[in-house]
Parts: C-alpha cells; sequence; structure tokens
C-alpha cells in the first residue's frame, strides 16, 4: 500500500502546476534549441529495437485499436491476445512475442460473473494477467473507473508497471465527459495515453465500429495508434461455431504481407476451454471484401495485400469472370455485395 501511495504521489508532480501567485515572476518560454538534435545525434538515439509482444504488428510501447460491431468477437480476440501476451506463445499466425509481459484488464462492460467465465473459456490462469472489472469495483470501493479523469488517470499509471500491457474494453463504457465525435475532446485522453507510451506501457483499446463499419467517433483520435485492427463476423447461421475475419487498416510496425488478414475460428463443443483454429484469409476473398470497403486502386490493393500490382490484375481477372467485380478506368468497383463461394467456384 505505501509503494502506491508513493507511485501516485510521484506521478501527481508530474501533472500540470497551476498559475503562479500574483506579482511572482511570469513563466518562461521553454528553451526548444536544448533538444534539438542533429542527424548523428539522431542515429545514436533507441539503437535497441523494441521488443516484439505478439507477431510483427504488437510491439512495447504501442498504442493500438481493436474494434468491430456488437457481438462480433472483439472482447474474446482481446482476452486471447493478452493471454498470449502473459504466456509467451503464438497466437494463430501470429508469432509468440520477445518474452513475456504484465498484462492489465480494464473490463468496463461486464459484470463479475460474465468475465470469470469468459476467462475460463480462453483459459487465462497465469498470474501476470490481472483483471480490473468495474462492477467489483464498484461493489469494493464504490466508484467506476473513467479513464478521462486526472484523478483516475494518475491512479491507473500507479497501478502500471513499466513495459507492461492495458487493455481497454471498451472506450465508450470506459468513459464518462468525453464527446466521441468531437476531435477535441479526445485531448482529454491523448495526453495521459503518450505518458503512458513514454514508459514503454502498451496501450490496446477496444471500441465499436459504425454504422459505415470504420471506427466510431472522430478520426483525431486515429492519429498516434502504431496499429488499428477491424474484425467483422463471418459466422454461419447454422454453425455452433464463432468465426470472424481480422485486417489491419493502419500498420506503422510491419509490412502488408506481416499483417495479412486471418480468417478465425472460435469452438466450443466440450463446454469448457475454447480451441482456436487460424487461417490466412483467401486473397480473392479478401480482395474483394477491400474493394467492398473502397479500396479500388491495384496500388492500395498491392499494399494492403503485400503483393505486386501484377498479381492483383490476375486476381482481378479472376473476380471479373465470377461477375463479382468490374473495372471503371484504373478503379476496381464490387457487381453486388452477395456472398459467393469463392474456393468452390475453383478461383483460388
Amino acid at each position: 500500500m505505501k509503494d502506491i501511495t508513493e507511485q501516485i504521489a510521484r506521478l501527481a508532480d508530474l501533472l500540470p502546476k497551476s498559475a503562479a501567485a500574483p506579482g511572482a515572476e511570469p513563466p518562461q518560454p521553454p528553451d526548444f534549441t536544448r533538444s534539438l538534435l542533429t542527424p548523428a545525434e539522431l542515429a545514436c538515439c533507441d539503437q535497441t529495437p523494441r521488443p516484439r509482444l505478439l507477431g510483427q504488428w504488437l510491439m512495447e510501447g504501442d498504442l493500438g485499436y481493436l474494434f468491430a460491431p456488437r457481438g462480433d468477437g472483439k472482447t474474446w480476440l482481446a482476452m486471447f491476445i493478452g493471454k498470449a501476451i502473459t504466456e509467451g506463445t503464438a497466437l494463430g499466425a501470429w508469432q509468440a512475442g520477445d518474452g513475456t509481459r504484465r498484462v492489465f484488464f480494464l473490463d468496463a462492460e461486464m459484470n463479475r460473473k460474465d468475465v470469470r467465465l469468459r476467462a475460463e473459456q480462453v483459459g487465462i490462469t497465469s498470474l501476470n494477467f490481472r483483471w480490473l472489472n468495474n462492477e467489483h469495483l464498484y461493489m469494493d470501493q464504490g466508484l467506476s473507473v473513467n479513464i478521462i479523469n486526472p484523478l483516475h488517470q494518475t491512479g491507473l499509471s500507479a497501478m502500471l508497471p513499466d513495459s507492461s500491457v492495458f487493455i481497454i474494453d471498451n472506450l465508450s463504457t470506459s468513459q464518462s465527459g468525453m464527446r466521441e465525435n468531437e476531435n477535441d475532446d479526445f485531448d482529454k485522453l491523448k495526453d495521459w495515453l503518450l505518458s503512458l507510451r513514454r514508459r514503454g506501457i502498451t496501450v490496446i483499446i477496444v471500441h465499436h465500429a459504425g454504422r459505415n463499419g470504420e471506427m466510431r467517433g472522430a478520426s483525431r483520435r486515429e492519429d498516434p495508434a502504431h496499429w488499428i485492427l477491424s474484425l467483422k463476423d463471418a459466422s454461419e447461421d447454422e454453425s455452433r461455431a464463432k468465426v470472424f475475419i481480422t485486417r489491419f487498416s493502419k500498420c506503422r510496425n510491419c509490412q502488408g504481407r506481416d499483417a495479412m488478414p486471418l480468417r478465425w475460428t472460435l469452438t466450443n463443443d466440450t463446454g469448457s476451454q475454447i480451441a482456436v483454429a487460424c487461417e490466412p484469409y483467401g486473397n480473392l476473398d479478401a480482395m474483394l471484401s477491400h474493394i467492398r470497403e473502397g479500396v479500388v486502386t491495384a496500388t492500395e490493393l498491392a499494399e494492403m495485400l503485400g503483393v505486386q500490382c501484377g498479381t492483383i490484375s490476375k486476381w482481378a481477372r479472376k473476380l471479373m469472370n465470377a461477375g463479382l467485380v468490374r473495372k471503371k478506368g484504373r478503379e476496381y468497383e464490387a457487381v453486388e455485395e452477395r456472398r459467393m463461394a469463392v474456393y468452390g467456384a475453383g478461383l483460388d
């Protein structure tokens, strides 16, 4: 308890101080010239690469978003990501990271019993994984986390060790007072997130998709993100398995071929722990989905799928022969939104 109190006091010293008292010397402007770097000095900085936490896309100190429509599986995937990081294991096509990390999972949506059930189904047992559940917090201390409250930010900063991982599930339910569609309101959160990055703390924010399929709310929150991962449900009505597709709309840490679209299948036939299967999302399926989402030039598609433009042209011909895509000038256009069994038609 003493250590936590000391950390809170130390972090409070970093908060902006109130204006100077009347009669005091006016504050002086900062001397930015003292921190200028020459190209040679910059080359000497930070030569040690940031450790990888999972695959090639997730690295220490990242800020990233995992978003999807309601019920499509984003909380399941967030839990599996946290489990892999605490155990230092692979997850699907994403290889294990460079060692393990402590993971702190803020659940601001579900009740404690549902969290316990999901933790059992995912198989989370490591002591490196800790839960901060809003229902439990309210029963224990009579409060709920608000991540834009400066006092709560200070308390959370004290809770998080350097180089740990903080998963926030989700942005809407973990804050009160930040207008989702106002860019300026994100400033209430931005500076705190940057302070965590300086300590090597990785932050994964779970968020909802809007009606247009994109991440909901103002766009400015995407600017400091290292990566943005979308998830789309692909479950069949008759199947008991949970199936979804993941793809990156932004990834600073690696090239497209290291962050390919993936198809995930979660099954739980025994009623206990969930089995995870993962495979690369088919080239033609992936290309068709990108075209439907507005990625319509060969150059953009090649970058997203990690292939050459010539390969895109070859795949496009197959989709055009199947009647799924047509070409208008230099752009591709989906013919209709109907689903087709691409593989069954022998197109790949």
